[in-house]
């Protein structure tokens, strides 16, 4: 059958760039390796106001830099609402999973603006914040792929963590992930698929060495393949395997609507019945990895939320308990979708 999700193995090429990144974009190790070079920027802000629905590798930054970090409500009301809270020295803004959303007005809003748009960045240009970053990790098989640019032009004054470069490994750890991930997609031996997956470990094991990295430049190599990513092909391919998981699935969709600019990262849905944990693991048992996003933060967890209402909190949990990021990239087919269709409906049908 093959496997369907889990880690990206290559990069889809153009001959021409496709003029995503400005000129002065910095290019990092990582997203979060991005984030921590803007926030040595931000000596006199000690605030910041974030998204409740966020990954915790995004909050920790702050934390780690003695922020005091307020969470703003998301929840899903028909659509998804972001209740964006201006009190702080500091915005931090996203989308989600490519889909445009309703954009807070910043007229009045006189404190520095952060924008993720790892999400967003083939669906949108923004020109709210003072700093854009995001990874391209998420999206193709770099081995790094952290990135920042500024409103106004300016780079970054970076201090590299250490004063050197050395990435413990990393980028050796990823290259070699990647080249045993391509050659168990591309082996036709069907006994050795079902028990080597040895790619696993190597690809775990950078993701540890990640974790003790502070601000480090990208591989020269994924600056330059970035700068031809193949955008209309991931489009094109993407939008066509979404459109499949959208239409079998509309009842459970967390966005109702794909726009004509519109590119998926996933089709994240809300599972009924509390039955999000035994559906992703019958995927699982199937060969079709989807990821949860995402875990609970424990920042979020300890999160002042008196200025919450009851209802809000359950609609902000509800999220983190029922979320599952349906597979839609393009590394696969019409055929590799409508197998995860008859996959989700044999559980349920079953269940």
């Amino acid at each position: 059958m093959g496997e369907i999700g889990s880690e990206f193995w290559d990069v889809p090429q153009s001959n021409i760039e496709n003029g995503i990144f400005p000129k002065f974009t910095q290019w990092f190790i990582s997203g979060r390796s991005a984030l921590q070079a803007i926030i040595k920027e931000l000596k006199d802000c000690r605030t910041i106001a974030m998204p409740s629905w966020c990954c915790e590798s995004m909050v920790k930054p702050f934390v780690d830099a003695e922020f005091e970090v307020y969470f703003y409500p998301v929840y899903l009301d028909e659509d998804l609402v972001q209740a964006v809270n201006f009190d702080c020295d500091v915005l931090f803004l996203m989308d989600y999973f490519g889909y445009t959303g309703i954009q807070p007005d910043l007229s009045g809003y006189s404190g520095v603006v952060i924008r993720d748009i790892t999400h967003s960045f083939l669906s949108i240009s923004y020109s709210d914040a003072d700093y854009y970053f995001g990874s391209l990790r998420k999206w193709c098989g770099v081995w790094t792929g952290g990135y920042v640019w500024t409103r106004d032009g300016h780079k970054l004054n970076v201090e590299i963590t250490n004063g050197h470069t050395n990435d413990y490994g990393y980028l050796s750890l990823r290259e070699r992930a990647m080249q045993l991930k391509s050659e168990y997609i591309n082996s036709q031996n069907v006994a050795e698929k079902t028990v080597d997956k040895s790619y696993l470990c190597v690809f775990n094991e950078a993701e540890e060495v990640l974790e003790t990295i502070g601000i480090v430049p990208a591989s020269e190599r994924d600056e330059q393949v970035a700068l031809k990513l193949d955008v209309q092909f991931i489009k094109t391919q993407r939008r066509r395997n979404a459109e499949i998981l959208c239409k079998a699935f509309s009842d459970w969709l967390i966005f109702r609507e794909m726009k004509e600019t519109d590119c998926p990262m996933f089709v994240p849905i809300l599972v009924p019945e509390c039955k999000r944990n035994g559906l992703r693991q019958h995927l699982i048992n199937n060969e079709i990895y989807c990821p949860v996003h995402w875990p609970v933060s424990k920042y979020f967890l300890n999160a002042n939320c008196t200025d919450v209402s009851k209802k809000i909190i359950e609609k902000m949990n509800e999220i983190y308990a029922n979320e599952l990021s349906l597979v839609c990239d393009q590394r696969y087919t019409e055929a590799d979708m409508n197998r995860m269709v008859d996959t989700i409906r044999k559980f349920w049908k079953e269940g």
